[in-house]
């Protein structure tokens, strides 16, 4: 069919509607900065596939957020989780909070810092190399690396006031809990360089509808469910 449309000369419009029709993926527009050396650096770090250097850069992200990714799980386990609580929550000593001098040189924090630098040096490089602004910070993926860094300067700033005593202890580490929490937006950080989770994104996104409707199901038989089992228990 595309040779007779090609062969009737019918026009662009009507091959992509074809493709369209037929579920061809269209094309992704690239838009890209005037400025020559914007250009460079935006495919450097925006389009893997345009170059090896870009190819490089893009291998040495997926390290970055795999290597935070494993210290984030490493935190959690019980032998690193108790030294760093104490090396966090200082005992009390005549009212003033007595804090270890090397809490900044554990492990964990020193990577996550050498993390945090890349991921702020690769937003702050892709922020000024875009060719638009207003689409940059309006794009997902984007809130997601600001909401991926955020914690780390907050978590610091909260321990620096800690330390020369103007915050409150108590109030400051459920804010920390919480914040921690926020770091688990790494891992889709991944998405960026995976066309597959890019795939399953907008497959989601499409099926969104169709997804509420099972959920809703779900809720309902949930409900049925765990009612039939209350009475049942609550006869005995």
């Amino acid at each position: 069919f595309s040779e007779e449309i090609r062969f009737y000369e019918l026009g662009e419009e009507a091959m992509e509607k074809f493709r369209e029709d037929e579920g061809f993926i269209k094309e992704e527009e690239r838009p890209l900065p005037v400025n020559e050396f914007q250009r460079q650096v935006w495919l450097l770090f925006e389009y893997p596939e345009s170059s090896g250097p870009a190819r490089g850069i893009a291998i040495v992200s997926v390290l970055v957020i795999l290597i935070s990714i494993v210290i984030f799980c490493l935190e959690t386990l019980p032998e690193f989780r108790d030294d760093k609580e104490l090396s966090t929550v200082a005992p009390l000593v005549n009212g003033t909070s007595s804090y270890p001098s090397n809490s900044f040189t554990d492990p964990f924090f020193v990577i996550e810092t050498l993390c945090i630098i890349w991921f702020s040096f690769e937003l702050l490089v892709r922020f000024f190399a875009c060719p638009s602004k207003a689409t940059f910070s309006k794009n997902i993926m984007n809130i997601i690396d600001i909401v991926a860094i955020a914690p780390y300067f907050i978590t610091l700033g909260t321990e620096l006031a800690e330390r020369q005593g103007n915050g409150q202890q108590a109030m400051s580490l459920a804010i920390l809990r919480v914040i921690r929490l926020v770091r688990v937006f790494r891992i889709f950080k991944l998405s960026r360089h995976s066309k597959g989770l890019q795939i399953l994104g907008q497959t989601l996104k499409a099926s969104m509808r169709e997804l509420g409707l099972l959920i809703f199901f779900l809720f309902i038989g949930v409900i049925l469910f765990s009612s039939a089992v209350y009475f049942a228990e609550a006869d005995d």
